[in-house]
């Protein structure tokens, strides 16, 4: 967008790993509590939730989350936050809570979104059975994607055995 001397004077001002960082945190901090203001407005809420591997071997809980702004329907990237070693529903559950306890509940969330993971809906430790008990309105689907994947399995296995 500038020209050559533009460019040799911003590369002058010193920008230091910790500078960025500290700016790219300041940035995120900005939008993860403007989105967290938009939802508490807006009062209800819907959560999707997957738990998956990376590449290192360690347990994430990734989140999206819907909500009514204005007069639209938005999806943001709600959180990603580590899980421990044993990804039980209860872990799930209680990592979820913590991030709500920002201002939001349980009370207020419309549906809840999930994989068919026995930690995701299992009876009676699963996190869906947790998110009943603390509101028993809320509705549980499963993702499509997961769906697919499970059918596509499914009949994978069937061609094998037949």
């Amino acid at each position: 967008m500038l020209g050559p001397e533009e460019a040799k004077e911003i590369a002058k001002v010193p920008l230091s790993n910790n500078t960025i960082s500290r700016r790219i945190n300041d940035m995120s901090a900005d939008i993860e509590s403007v989105v967290l203001e938009k939802i508490r407005i807006s009062e209800k809420f819907a959560l999707q939730l997957d738990e998956s591997t990376d590449i290192s071997g360690h347990a994430q809980l990734l989140a999206n989350v819907r909500f009514v702004d204005g007069d639209a329907i938005r999806e943001n990237f709600f959180f990603c936050k580590v899980l421990p070693e044993k990804t039980t529903g209860e872990e799930i559950f209680r990592v979820t809570s913590e991030y709500l306890e920002q201002g939001l509940k349980w009370e207020n969330c419309t549906s809840v979104c999930t994989d068919g993971a026995a930690a995701m809906v299992g009876r009676t430790k699963g996190f869906v059975s947790r998110v009943k008990e603390r509101n028993p309105d809320v509705i549980i689907t499963l993702c499509f994607l997961h769906r697919e994947a499970l059918v596509a399995f499914t009949i994978s296995l069937s061609s094998c055995v037949g």
